[in-house]
């Protein structure tokens, strides 16, 4: 696995089950783009998003929305601004190890400091799931090819 995937990585199979349409989930990650150490080149930066722990359930038919959004602090939360939004979907169609989303964020995502992930379900919850998000470099740097050719685990 590439360094950079560890620099960019929002959540490692974190769980988001519980949250209801008023309550939303930022990633165990917030990623600081003004870190000096840090460079991203200039090719596309990709967010990844795959289902780490199948999604079941609880009640109803959950759907849930998710926001990459920039922060001028580390408090990234529903009232900063929108980077890209995933559309609304629900997680329990979606096999363990496959995307959820995977595309290309806009160019001028690094406007403000700092990147986090917000995740929110509409209509349900869910008993059981966890998701997998990442910043990578798109085809270039696949992770499931990485993570097969890793010594790394």
């Amino acid at each position: 696995m590439a360094m950079y995937d560890i620099i960019g990585e929002f959540a490692d199979a974190q769980t988001f089950t519980t949250l209801s349409t008023t309550e939303a989930r930022i990633s165990e990650n917030i990623l600081n783009l003004g870190l000096s150490d840090v460079n991203w080149g200039n090719a596309e930066i990709w967010l990844n998003i795959k289902v780490a722990t199948a999604f079941t359930k609880g009640d109803g038919t959950p759907a849930t929305t998710i926001t990459l959004r920039s922060s001028t602090d580390t408090t990234v939360n529903a009232s900063d601004t929108v980077v890209l939004t995933v559309a609304s979907q629900d997680l329990t169609l979606i096999s363990v190890g496959a995307d959820v989303f995977r595309g290309r964020i806009p160019i001028n995502v690094d406007v403000e400091q700092y990147l986090g992930v917000l995740v929110a379900n509409a209509g349900a919850d869910y008993s059981a799931g966890a998701l997998d998000m990442w910043l990578d470099h798109g085809s270039q740097s696949d992770f499931a090819t990485q993570k097969a050719l890793s010594n790394i685990t």
